[in-house]
């Protein structure tokens, strides 16, 4: 049996994941937390009741939302904004990956949102998307070409989700992907806090020719909850930060990833 200490680590680290959950798809039932995490929807009550008055969450019947959830559809901001001088020396080295007359599919996230920002050598191009900042940013540029795919808007990440999005990729055919990941590790591939989005990056990487997965070193060796169903032979290149180890790069180099560090 578990001790005192233990049960209360369990607990934390079971309320951080629900967090991140919410923090993936801005809202969060009962009911699906039963399901993903195997306990009583008394257990999950008292968790989301614990989260709101922290502050993260806003309880309503049947569920939860993030708090900061309104304001920040409002304003366009994308939730939990860090690292971010990483993110533009990412977005930088990721833009000049792209050449005037690509076809390119653009992940939604902070990372994937710095690399629109390094693009002004870009005249032509054709982007398909399931981020609406990402489409509001470029969508004004004479040249460029958007692709808005439909699906459940999800406002942490101003973007859509769920099988309408996903089957938008049955036909689409691109040059580069730009993929956003929550986590990425050699043994474990790439996780996400959330499964709401699988289906579509999974359909995003059977799409491209060529795969770029962005994500800064924080992201690095560490593992979410729940996996990617794909083998590197996929992922053509990781685009990170100064911060990854020299083992992490052999490590990714060994499974015939080649890393770019920014």
């Amino acid at each position: 049996m578990k001790s005192k200490t233990e049960q209360l680590a369990d607990m934390q680290q079971r309320r951080d994941k629900i967090l991140e959950m919410i923090r993936e798809d801005g809202t969060a039932s009962v009911k699906q937390l039963t399901e993903t995490f195997g306990l009583t929807e008394a257990t999950i009550r008292t968790d989301l009741r614990e989260l709101q008055k922290a502050g993260f969450v806003q309880r309503y019947y049947g569920g939860a939302t993030l708090v900061t959830g309104k304001q920040n559809t409002g304003a366009l901001l994308l939730e939990r904004q860090t690292h971010l001088e990483q993110k533009d020396a990412i977005g930088r080295l990721a833009a000049q990956q792209i050449e005037n007359g690509d076809t390119v599919i653009f992940d939604s996230g902070t990372t994937t949102t710095a690399i629109v920002e390094h693009m002004q050598h870009i005249h032509r191009l054709s982007v398909t998307t399931t981020a609406v900042n990402i489409a509001l940013k470029l969508g004004g540029e004479p040249g460029i070409n958007i692709l808005l795919t439909g699906g459940t808007f999800k406002f942490p990440t101003l973007s859509t989700s769920g099988e309408k999005a996903a089957s938008f990729f049955e036909n689409v055919l691109a040059e580069k992907l730009f993929l956003a990941t929550a986590a990425i590790s050699p043994r474990m591939g790439l996780s996400f806090p959330s499964e709401t989005d699988i289906k579509v990056k999974s359909a995003m990487i059977r799409s491209a020719k060529t795969v770029y997965v962005v994500a800064d070193s924080s992201k690095i060796d560490k593992v979410s909850m729940f996996a990617l169903p794909c083998d590197w032979s996929s992922i053509h290149y990781l685009i990170t930060d100064s911060g990854i180890s020299d083992e992490s790069v052999r490590a990714f180099e060994a499974l015939g990833v080649e890393v770019l560090v920014a």
